[in-house]
């Protein structure tokens, strides 16, 4: 009989990768819930979407998420919601007796003063300031699995930290959107108007990339592991400075005006590079997508998308 994998926030950018990488692999019967499914911050619709489902394993991605800019202005939003949705989600797994559980971390989660991100070290200080609500709520995801290990003795539950996730299908809110997709909406228009772009910050902050497409195949795959670790970080193969980025998104889009790097706006933190050693050791040779073509695939994805399909 087919494992049964229930993914949650299938409309988003990682559950959208999942929905494509999923056809490779026809021995899993997947369910891809969407809001219309049920709201999961509200603990009664999450009980019915599992009673109705009864799932083997669960890949959760669902969140309420943005940049810097939306948690500058939103803690309470994205703490109250993230709470409710991962609290729900985790205590109906070991209720229906969900056997593997992949629940999505943040990179965030880890202290702002850290200079490799390690595991283990996900609690050894407080977090960057900016986002420290969202943070805060991710952290809760690793103290919940926990805490339920504890108590009830389950067994392979997992936190998932992965890095800044790219690819089609994001969210490409220019205030409050992640990096990646907030370029790609400021450059399209800018280029589209004639005008320049304006970069949030002087360009040197440095940050890891995966591809949504990379990130849903390394979930699939260790669901069919027999053993499963607590946290997981998921992250690309280097860093990259916002500059480097911007570079590769100019090129994909064959950009002509003035880049403007905004120094009067927030750099984020400095750096964020993983220690990924675990992963690796689970998947000594994956191949990842290049973040050249994988920005080329998310830039081109937007304009043959916009405005119609495309979440703003």
């Amino acid at each position: 009989m087919k494992k049964k994998i229930l993914v949650t926030g299938s409309n988003g950018l990682v559950g959208n990768a999942l929905r494509i990488t999923s056809l490779k692999y026809p021995d899993y019967d997947f369910t891809f819930l969407t809001r219309k499914d049920g709201d999961l911050t509200k603990e009664k619709d999450v009980e019915n979407i599992f009673d109705k489902y009864r799932p083997n394993q669960i890949i959760h991605t669902a969140a309420k998420v943005g940049g810097i800019g939306g948690n500058m202005i939103g803690h309470a939003d994205y703490f109250y919601q993230n709470i409710l949705i991962n609290s729900h989600i985790i205590h109906n797994s070991w209720k229906f007796d969900v056997k593997k559980l992949l629940a999505f971390s943040s990179v965030c989660v880890f202290p702002d003063d850290s200079q490799i991100l390690k595991e283990d070290n996900m609690h050894n200080g407080p977090p960057f300031s900016g986002n420290f609500a969202y943070a805060y709520a991710k952290r809760m995801v690793d103290v919940q699995i926990r805490a339920y290990k504890s108590q009830y003795n389950i067994k392979n539950y997992c936190s998932i930290i992965p890095s800044n996730i790219i690819g089609t299908h994001d969210y490409y809110n220019i205030e409050d959107g992640h990096v990646l997709p907030s370029l790609i909406h400021k450059i399209y228009l800018a280029k589209k108007n004639s005008t320049n772009l304006e970069v949030w910050g002087d360009g040197k902050s440095l940050r890891e990339f995966i591809y949504a497409e990379d990130l849903a195949k390394i979930l699939i795959e260790i669901l069919g592991k027999d053993q499963i670790p607590e946290r997981l970080t998921v992250a690309g193969k280097q860093q990259y400075s916002i500059r480097e980025v911007v570079n590769y998104l100019v090129e994909s889009s064959n950009f002509k005006n003035d880049i403007i790097y905004d120094k009067s706006k927030p750099n984020g933190q400095r750096n964020r590079q993983s220690d990924l050693s675990l992963l690796n050791s689970i998947f000594p040779n994956f191949k990842y997508t290049e973040l050249k073509d994988a920005i080329k695939d998310s830039y081109d994805w937007f304009v043959n998308n916009y405005p119609g399909n495309v979440r703003l």
